[in-house]
């Protein structure tokens, strides 16, 4: 460890030699100017973490030197004759920490140099973390100031005391903001009737996401604001920051997708179904006789029309389930019956690709509550995605059963689809399974395969080409189930698809 260097400016030689003993006794490192000029010199040379001079000396005297050197860099302590004090209490309103009379005695004086320097540490220490706010503070302005939202942070009264340039300059309409009640500068339509900050102020928990209508300068403008608490180092409340984004560009946008999804509906589906119309009237040679290689390739275009209008349902449905206007009508269902008559749709297809589809289904198994027309396009994904995948000679196989400890079931379930403490733990549920010798699907692939327009990289080498909406939907229909899909695979020993719906509990006999 460094020792503190203390320079000593005497010209009495017997003195300066008495204070180098004693100091460096202590543990201090010392030096010897002889007058005010050579003390300069010193200082201009090297630091030093004390200066001990002497008032009366040669050349330049000691309140000379203080007046040239930066005593808030070093620390000085002055020497004096006894009689002398007043001058030495002059010297300190000029800057010096403290002052010894001769003659001294030693302990006296190593007390006082230990004080000086410790007060030189602490001012330090204080100037170094002063900049550091200074810094953060300069930080949090260019942050307030650069903020595109409006942010309000307001006392436990509901008193604004801090704002952003943004929030000063839309909320101007008010005129100068701060030291204003928070419901005087927003004037909003709050579900509720209480704004986010309020809320946080009367909780003490954050408030998050809350959409509500901002009065500024004589429009609506749809918000979307989030409050948290503010509180002090030793945790107590003090006051909440709300940040309040404007959203009416994404509103925007989401009128702009209900109008492409509209567009979809109607101005997509109205043209192809009258080419298949046409196309049929050709086929069933209502127009005159066809061979069957030209009955061949209208069939083919037929199905290609039909895959398209497959796909534009599939987006319209995804879409629906995310506005919350998909209607469904829950009835309690026999599962056995759903899977086969799902089955019997694809056995035609299976054959056309020589893929085994067959089922397992165990008898007695509890009705589970289902919307018949989404529970079959859940079904008819995942068998079209079987046989697309599997080549000929392979097998799919649908199966059904009874679980009763679903937590034994869902271990294989990837994170990335549902979230810690989302998966099940207990009840009865109705487990169908949709297992295929296809070509499999990477592991890594797993975990987002549900989501939209997402196909795993070694299923696309499948036979044909698909758009990654197909499963969107099953993942959005389940969801609205109340049960749980997932896929477990391997590169090139098949897939297995599995969904989980909460059985029913039987009827008692009356």
């Amino acid at each position: 460890m460094q020792k503190d260097k203390i320079l000593i400016v005497d010209d009495e030689a017997d003195i300066a030699l008495i204070l180098k003993l004693q100091l460096e006794d202590a543990g201090y490192e010392t030096e010897r100017a002889r007058d005010g000029v050579e003390a300069l010199e010193a200082v201009e040379r090297e630091p030093f973490s004390l200066i001990m001079l002497d008032i009366k000396m040669p050349r330049m005297d000691g309140l000379e030197v203080l007046s040239r050197i930066r005593s808030d860099l070093t620390p000085v302590v002055m020497m004096t004759a006894h009689g002398s004090e007043d001058i030495a209490v002059d010297a300190m309103k000029k800057g010096a920490l403290d002052y010894i009379s001769k003659p001294f005695s030693s302990d006296d004086m190593l007390q006082k140099v230990e004080r000086a320097i410790g007060i030189d540490r602490t001012r330090k220490e204080n100037a170094r973390l002063q900049r550091q706010l200074d810094e953060e503070r300069l930080k949090m302005a260019a942050v307030l100031q650069g903020m595109a939202d409006l942010l309000l942070a307001v006392d436990l009264q509901g008193t604004i005391i801090t704002a952003s340039r943004q929030a000063e300059s839309v909320l101007s309409c008010h005129g100068d903001i701060m030291g204003k009640p928070l419901e005087e500068v927003l004037k909003a339509e709050v579900p509720g009737g209480e704004l986010p900050a309020r809320a946080v102020l009367r909780t003490g928990e954050p408030c998050l996401d809350v959409a509500y209508q901002l009065q500024v300068g004589g429009q609506q403008v749809p918000v979307l604001s989030s409050a948290a608490p503010l509180k002090n180092g030793s945790g107590e409340l003090v006051g909440s920051v709300e940040i309040i984004r404007d959203i009416s560009k994404l509103k925007e946008l989401e009128q702009e997708k209900e109008d492409f999804v509209s567009m979809l509906s109607h101005d997509l589906k109205s043209p192809i179904t009258a080419v298949v119309g046409s196309i049929d009237l050709v086929r069933e040679a209502k127009l005159g006789p066809i061979t069957e290689d030209q009955r061949e390739y209208l069939n083919a275009a037929i199905e290609s029309c039909e895959e398209m209008v497959e796909m534009i349902d599939t987006l319209l449905g995804i879409h629906k389930f995310e506005a919350g206007k998909m209607k469904l009508t829950f009835r309690d269902e026999d599962p056995g019956s759903l899977v086969n008559r799902s089955v019997t749709k694809f056995q035609t297809l299976a054959q056309r690709g020589a893929i085994n589809l067959f089922t397992t289904l165990p008898s007695g198994l509890p009705p589970v509550s289902a919307d018949r027309s989404s529970f079959n396009r859940i079904m008819g994904n995942l068998l079209s995605n079987a046989v697309k995948f599997t080549p000929e000679g392979g097998e799919i196989e649908v199966s059904a059963d009874l679980v009763q400890d679903p937590a034994a079931v869902t271990g294989k379930v990837p994170e990335q689809i549902y979230a810690p403490g989302q998966l099940p733990t207990a009840g009865d549920f109705v487990r169908i399974r949709v297992r295929d010798s296809g070509v499999g699907i990477p592991e890594e692939a797993l975990g987002s395969i549900f989501d939209r327009f997402v196909q795993a990289r070694n299923r696309r080498q499948g036979k044909t080409r698909g758009t990654g909406l197909g499963l969107a939907f099953c993942r959005k229909a389940v969801d609205a189930h109340g049960g749980y899909i997932w896929a477990e695979s391997e590169p090139g020993a098949g897939s297995v698809f599995t969904i989980l719906l909460p059985a029913q509990p039987e009827e008692p006999e009356e």
